[in-house]
């Protein structure tokens, strides 16, 4: 997978600290952005399928197609 820079990553213009560091500051910087999102997406994923225990078996099929689970 290629890596997106910390200016793909984050929307509009960089903060002026930000855009000073080097090259590898902001690689790193960049690394740490998307591995916070990527957990997110994961932790998010994971209440939201939790949330599914809250509702009748009989209807969990239709209750994750219609949230896109």
């Amino acid at each position: 997978m290629a890596q997106k820079t910390l200016a793909e990553l984050i929307s509009g213009d960089l903060p002026p600290s930000v855009a000073a560091l080097p090259p590898d500051r902001q690689a790193e910087l960049a690394e740490t952005v998307e591995r916070a999102e990527r957990k997110e997406f994961y932790d998010l994923q994971a209440a939201a399928n939790s949330l599914l225990d809250l509702v009748p078996r009989m209807l969990r099929g239709a209750v994750k197609k219609a949230v896109r689970l």
